[in-house]
């Protein structure tokens, strides 16, 4: 039998900015750079270790190792939270025991903090800093958490520091404001200002701001002040907020600070490290990369490679946004040798060394989860039920998460994470800026299966990076699929039924991926996967933005009130549409529109279009291959039946366990 490994051929693998590689010869010119990404089986000499060759022979992304590698543990039970002083059933605050329970689990080792049954009450986050840590319940029909952190009456508080409590330079200051109409938050020392912050057009339903007391010892002598704390709303109004502290300069401060982020929040440190530049480009599929300086680095060390968005980048890719994170993947080292590091995958895109790519060490927590639990919350803020923040192998498992703040369980900048068998039921807030979302956000090569949401805004939901990922088996009710900003890559939605919605701040689109001109998410990079998915909506089916390249959207079903099945943006190329059904229902329009002439190399194949205006391709583009395709009159359209229905399965099966 062959094997995955058959076809993961290493290669020499020509840049795909600003170098010259092999790619057909029709709409070559019109292409912004050479085709990287679409590859036939038999140019082994274009395959690389980031590569599949499908039993369709087509040429997959990896997503061999996605998810908590040698999956989810079993996590000895080792304390509870009554033995810390919690207490179910009572109203009191269990915050402060649970947060007890896991910085003690954590310091022994790890292991299972255990709830029992009934409802436990939280007042405040609790912030898991250690690895090894899980926060386990009896189910979620049994174990409760009740999140009720709420601002006072007065509608302005200090969540940091305490009263009366000393304050050094690198203190964090944290102010919170009730949100609705929030305009400026200021945070001062007597007169002295220190740091203000401002709203904007995608501030959402913030209502937390934090600063330092740098700037206070220029000014102040060490000693009594008053910390004072001041928002403004749109209406005039004025809130004031005033504790004593301590000015300290010679206070060196390492109380840990809650993150206000999460209800419950898995933090790593993040960051660590002087940047280290590429001396030569990072290649798709390399896993040896030549550095400048490999200062500090170990083996078995993380690392984040990352492409800055430049000027140059962002002129080659159209990209309007002013903000973001782009280019980006996380992974672990291998070895060091001489300037060379090599890295245990390879990479899925391009870091060219003209950007100033650079590597840089993260400390990431790791092997942490919950499960078996119900998290409700009580209050519109901005807070986020379960954060996975500088997160690797961590889980949330059988959580039902009622009413989130913002995102029900989330990833940024997490790795090898998985979320499975959950059910996230409505948000607060869908008012914009980032909120109500299901997905991996500046994540790596993380699982979701087997999950359903309801009333979220965008789910399922890949943004910022996001690169590697799969969402499988799953059921989105009253939300849009997207790739919502930053140049994702190679993810796969997989096995998923979506029920899209023009309400609770969706779109109303099946699919979208936003487009260069975005000035607030910026366009979407290659080879992201739809396969064997359900997909029902008001608007266009997919509806990709423009600057996506080979994306394969495979034997999938589309049932659309009103608009095309798939539309193509402005350099939407080498797309593979194949083996898919689309049902559209207004009698207008074509099952795919190629909206400029540069939307080249897109191969269309055995399709099949119920209704429309039975016209399989309309636009300026021409399909590169319109072969085996159908029109029927509108009907209750049958789904496609793949011979392969899982390809995440298929490729796990041929390469085996081995790599999990």
């Amino acid at each position: 039998m062959r094997t995955i490994l058959d076809f993961c051929v290493l290669g020499f693998c020509l840049s795909s900015f600003f170098l010259t590689a092999a790619e057909p010869a029709d709409g070559a010119s019109l292409r912004p750079w050479p085709s990287l990404y679409k590859i036939k089986p038999d140019e082994k000499h274009r395959l690389t270790a980031a590569d599949v060759v499908g039993p369709d022979g087509i040429v997959y992304p990896n997503w061999t190792r996605t998810g908590v590698q040698g999956g989810i543990p079993k996590v000895r039970a080792v304390a509870t939270v009554e033995a810390h002083g919690g207490m179910a059933n009572d109203e009191e605050d269990d915050a402060a025991a649970l947060q007890k329970a896991c910085d003690t689990v954590g310091k022994n080792g790890g292991g299972a903090v255990v709830l029992g049954e009934g409802a436990y009450y939280l007042n405040g986050p609790v912030t898991v800093r250690h690895d090894g840590v899980v926060i386990r319940g009896q189910g979620a029909d049994k174990t409760r958490l009740i999140f009720r952190y709420a601002l006072p009456a007065d509608g302005v508080t200090f969540f940091w520091p305490p009263p009366g409590s000393r304050v050094g330079k690198s203190t964090r200051l944290e102010l919170h404001a009730k949100p609705s109409g929030l305009k400026q938050m200021r945070i001062l020392m007597d007169d002295c200002e220190l740091a203000v912050w401002n709203s904007g057009q995608h501030s959402g339903n913030t209502f937390s701001f934090a600063g330092s007391a740098r700037s206070a010892f220029r000014a102040l002598s060490d000693g009594p002040h008053q910390l004072r704390g001041i928002a403004e709303y749109s209406n005039g109004t004025r809130l004031t907020s005033e504790i004593p502290i301590i000015l300290d300069s010679t206070f060196e401060d390492r109380r840990p600070v809650p993150d206000s982020r999460g209800a419950i929040a898995f933090a790593g440190l993040g960051l660590e490290g002087a940047e280290l530049k590429l001396a030569r480009d990072g290649r798709r599929g390399d896993r040896v990369l030549h550095l400048e300086s490999v200062q500090g680095l170990r083996t078995g060390d993380a690392v984040m490679i990352d492409g800055p968005a430049t000027e140059r980048w962002k002129k080659l890719t159209q990209n309007a946004c002013l903000w973001g994170v782009y280019r980006r993947y996380e992974t672990t080292i291998e070895k060091v040798e001489g300037s060379r590091v090599t890295l245990s995958q390879p990479l899925r895109i391009e870091f060219p060394s003209i950007d100033g790519s650079y590597l840089r060490k993260v400390v990431p927590i790791q092997r942490g989860g919950v499960e078996d639990l119900h998290l409700e919350q009580t209050e519109n803020l901005w807070i986020s039920s379960v954060l996975f923040s500088h997160a690797w192998n961590c889980w949330a498992r059988g959580v039902t998460v009622r009413k989130c703040g913002r995102f029900p369980v989330y990833g940024s900048q997490a790795k090898w994470c998985e979320i499975r068998d959950c059910l996230f039921d409505d948000a607060w807030f869908k008012g914009g800026g980032g909120t109500a979302y299901t997905g991996w956000d500046g994540c790596w090569d993380s699982l979701m299966e087997n999950v359903e949401t309801r009333k979220m805004r965008h789910a399922p939901l890949f943004q910022w990076g996001a690169a590697g990922n799969v969402i499988r088996k799953s059921l989105f009710r009253e939300s849009d699929g997207q790739w919502h900003a930053g140049w994702c890559n190679e993810n796969l939605f997989e096995q998923c039924r979506i029920e899209s919605v023009a309400d609770h701040g969706a779109y109303g689109f099946g699919m979208w991926a936003s487009p260069p001109n975005d000035a607030a998410h910026g366009p979407n990079g290659p080879r992201n996967v739809v396969y064997n998915c359900d997909i029902t909506s008001p608007k266009t089916g997919l509806w990709m933005g423009g600057m996506n390249e080979n994306w394969l959207i495979l034997h999938n079903r589309f049932v659309v009130e009103r608009g095309q099945g798939v539309y193509a943006g402005t350099t939407s190329f080498d797309h593979i549409i194949q083996g898919n059904v689309f049902a559209l229902k207004d009698g207008q329009s074509p099952m795919l529109f190629l909206s400029q002439s540069n939307c080249v190399g897109v191969e269309v194949r055995d399709n099949r279009l119920y209704g429309g205006n039975g016209k399989l391709a309309a636009g300026k583009g021409e399909p590169l291959e319109m072969q085996g395709n159908e029109v029927f009159p509108l009907s209750d359209a049958p789904r496609p039946q793949p011979r392969v229905t899982s390809i995440y399965e298929w490729q796990k099966s041929q390469l085996g366990a081995s790599t999990r």
